[in-house]
């Protein structure tokens, strides 16, 4: 049976997946961590309706879903600009309003949504008050496609897919009449600012140098800073294909597999970087040259396929400053709103 409080996917669109903040504790297991590539904006989705930062949203990859609510919601969209509409009835009238992003939105009940395809940004995050209420697995209901685990069976969404939703966090009586204007569509309130967005042909963005950052020739280590490198069609996920300036070490690397995170950046034999995203492996045998910046992993997580970048190094130091600043940036935006 249909549960009440639940999405209808009408349309998928071409990589749709549950995400929360995956499973930090499952890497001795040899289970990728997972979770939303762009973490500030599912935490700022999150927060924006009321949830808690790791409560489950729909990521979409590129193009957009069409979803159907059959309950009175209220949601937010961040990332990526999908330029959504949405379709809802009336007085017996049917109209369609623009859903602005970076702020919650009220979704009356019999409501649909359309999502297009990224006109910025790679990747588009929807939470909804209460959540998407699909099972937890290994303690996250985050979706490792590759491994068919977690999220809705272990895959991509597909039409006709039913996304259960979680009890809002404001109460069954209703929404809290000082965050929401329930009268739709009057109901959108200013946005908040938002880090960074990857609007632009090439970015910069910085890092830490790598274990085996010494091992590199002299010319590559600074081919590193100062070439371009293409985000390959071949990636996703797991990890960024990078094409540009072929990086050389003094001498090949007998390594054994060792530990790797998100962001690292190895070098396979071919010599074109790689940089590790949420689904990769928790271990890794080729060289760990450098390290995208905590603060810095959500505008590579909304870079496409054929965008460009080039690194720039900074000392952890600096890299802790940055971060704490986006959290401070962010944590000011949402208690303006009274979201906190």
């Amino acid at each position: 049976m249909k549960p009440w409080r639940s999405v209808f996917v009408r349309r998928a669109g071409l990589s749709t997946t549950v995400q929360d903040l995956g499973r930090f504790h499952t890497r001795h297991l040899g289970v990728a961590v997972g979770g939303a590539m762009d973490r500030v904006s599912h935490e700022l989705a999150n927060r924006l309706v009321g949830n808690q930062p790791d409560a489950a949203t729909l990521e979409m990859t590129l193009t957009g879903d069409e979803l159907h609510w059959t309950f009175d919601s209220v949601i937010a969209i961040t990332g990526a600009d999908m330029s959504p509409v949405a379709r809802f009835s009336f007085a017996d009238a049917t109209s369609d309003v623009d859903v602005p992003s970076h702020r919650p939105v009220f979704v009356p009940d019999g409501t649909s949504i359309q999502f297009r395809s990224a006109r910025k940004g790679c990747r588009c995050y929807l939470a909804v008050a209460g959540g998407f209420d699909v099972p937890e697995i290994l303690g996250s209901r985050s979706t490792l496609t590759r491994a068919a685990l977690g999220g809705l069976e272990g895959r991509k969404l597909r039409a006709g897919d039913v996304l259960p939703v979680g009890a809002c966090p404001m109460g069954e009586s209703g929404f809290d009449s000082r965050h929401f204007n329930l009268q739709f569509p009057n109901c959108f309130v200013r946005p908040i600012d938002l880090p960074s967005s990857a609007d632009d042909a090439e970015c910069t963005i910085r890092v830490l140098s790598g274990t085996h950052s010494d091992h590199l020739t002299v010319d590559s280590r600074r081919l590193l800073t100062d070439s371009l490198f293409q985000i390959s069609s071949a990636s996703d996920r797991m990890g960024y294909r990078l094409v540009g300036a072929k990086l050389n070490l003094k001498q090949p690397l007998e390594l054994q597999s060792e530990g790797t995170s998100v962001g690292t950046i190895q070098l396979p034999p071919d010599g074109q970087p790689i940089v590790l995203m949420a689904d990769s492996a928790p271990t890794g045998g080729y060289p760990r040259i450098a390290h995208v910046i905590t603060s810095d992993l959500p505008l590579v997580a909304q870079l496409r396929p054929g965008q460009r970048m080039r690194f720039q190094l900074v000392s952890p130091g600096e890299a802790t400053a940055l971060l704490r600043q986006q959290r401070q940036d962010i944590d000011r935006a949402l208690t303006m709103m009274s979201l906190r």
